[in-house]
């Protein structure tokens, strides 16, 4: 989302006003009809039955407003995350794109290298040479195997982070997606909290690493993240789910796995997890559209 529209547009502060205006309007209607009642003599001459009628439609009206108003700001919110997240996706496919066009930008000039190489017979040279090239493509290729785009440059994205923090990255991916029912955009939000949370399990650990494993299986896709982190232990794992409940500490919010748990059961899917003192597991599977 565009940092100037952040700024000029706070959904969350948009929400506030408008349950405290309506708040503040129904307690003026509800003082004013009270008031009537209680004090009738006195009110007598400003106040009269077809006035206390039309304050107690238009609390009625306030109050249909008050659902109204709040179904269409959650909405608004929901269409604000969703408009956030696909910014995201979008910055990762440009990141994606811009890497594949620098790839083939130095093809030539690595042909010219080798072939340099092997003129000058620098034959060790050049295997090499061609080794360190191909590692480069494998990798960036590795993360080419669905048909969606977003969750291509997901895996790119992620599998950077984890080569800037020294950690191993194992990726197995045996299916292209064709007929996942999940927006792009949901499912990387999904995605991108389970291999998150691997990361962050593993700080602690020497020889840190993540899996990510993608396949189909019985009609359902299945997404598999682990790692080497600290056991889960059992007593906690149906509590990881909550919302609000968190093992970071200050540092985490207790959302992501909520968050990720609720989008993959709207879409007829499940979400387990298996811990032990060598590997921690999440198992996502969604059936076929």
């Amino acid at each position: 989302m565009n940092k100037h529209i952040k700024e000029s547009f706070n959904i969350d502060k948009a929400l506030v006003i408008i349950y405290f205006v309506n708040i503040v309007q129904i307690f003026i209607v509800f003082g004013l009809i009270g008031y009537s009642y209680i004090f009738k003599d006195e009110s007598s001459i400003w106040i009269n039955e077809n006035l206390r009628k039309l304050l107690v439609i238009l609390c009625i009206v306030i109050i249909i407003n008050i659902y109204i108003a709040l179904r269409d700001a959650n909405a608004l919110k929901s269409l604000s995350t969703e408009y956030s997240m696909q910014g995201e996706v979008l910055e990762q496919i440009k990141d994606l794109n811009n890497t594949l066009r620098a790839q083939r930008h130095d093809f030539l000039n690595h042909l010219q290298v080798v072939y340099s190489l092997i003129e000058m017979d620098e034959y060790t040279e050049a295997s090499n040479y061609i080794e360190m090239v191909y590692g480069d493509i494998k990798r960036v290729n590795r993360v080419l195997k669905t048909s969606d785009a977003a969750i291509n440059a997901l895996l790119q994205a992620k599998e950077l982070d984890c080569e800037d923090r020294g950690i191993s990255v194992h990726m197995k991916i045996s299916t292209r997606l064709d007929k996942l029912k999940v927006p792009s955009w949901e499912m990387c939000r999904v995605l991108g909290n389970l291999i998150d949370n691997a990361i962050d399990a593993t700080k602690e650990n020497d020889n840190r690493f993540v899996e990510i494993e993608i396949f189909e299986e019985s009609e359902n896709y299945g997404f598999i993240v682990k790692n080497n982190g600290d056991m889960i232990f059992q007593d906690i794992r149906d509590k990881i789910f909550q919302p609000g409940f968190t093992t970071k500490g200050e540092k985490g919010q207790g959302m992501g796995l909520a968050i990720s748990k609720e989008i993959v059961e709207k879409y007829g899917g499940s979400i387990d997890v298996d811990s032990n003192e060598s590997i921690t597991i999440f198992k996502v599977m969604i059936p076929f559209e």
